[in-house]
């Protein structure tokens, strides 16, 4: 019951929003009871919170999978987006990340989702400014290019909205590319 209520919410909440897709809706789809739903998760912000750490499980999966294929600090860098092309490609069922929807749409989060939204910003800063530290030595140059590659990412997922997802996720590639080539040059 507990991987089918995970399963729904999965594809509902993310695709449809957390905040206007009902409790009732996802239970429809789960063929559960409400009992089911808060004797596994609490309440729907549990619910949301623990779809979102499997996705995170998941997530940091197949971009340990990129990374460990990367034979340089460059393309260990650039694995984010590799990564990004391999999970949209077997995972992802919203228009753009569930991360920062979650987070844009819930005003007031939980300590649970909270910590869950933490811990993804968490693993990107903590992978991108160890890469960075690789690639410039400087720990003053590998943080201003850990925050770059970061902002490249975001921007990639934004854009997400508004191109295809090959053409987003190339151009913020391309984008991440540039500001590496930039950082290690100088």
């Amino acid at each position: 019951m507990r991987e089918r209520l995970l399963d729904s919410a999965d594809a509902l909440l993310f695709a449809h929003g957390v905040i206007s897709t009902p409790v009732d809706r996802i239970l429809k789809d789960a063929q559960a009871s409400p009992p089911s739903l808060y004797s596994h998760f609490g309440n729907k912000e549990g619910l949301i919170a623990a779809a979102l750490r499997r996705r995170l499980h998941i997530w940091t999966g197949v971009w340990d999978t990129e990374i460990a294929a990367a034979d340089c600090p460059k393309e260990r860098a650039l694995a984010l987006w590799d990564a990004l092309t391999t999970y949209q490609g077997e995972h992802m069922t919203e228009r753009w990340c569930a991360f920062s929807g979650t987070a844009a749409a819930t005003e007031h989060p939980s300590a649970q989702l909270q910590a869950v939204l933490d811990e993804e910003t968490q693993l990107l800063r903590t992978r991108l400014l160890a890469v960075a530290r690789e690639i410039t030595g400087e720990d003053s140059r590998a943080e201003a290019l850990a925050s770059a590659l970061m902002v490249a990412y975001t921007g990639t997922m934004a854009l997400m909205l508004r191109e295809d997802y090959p053409t987003a996720i190339a151009e913020g590639r391309a984008s991440a590319q540039a500001l590496i080539e930039a950082f290690a040059g100088a």
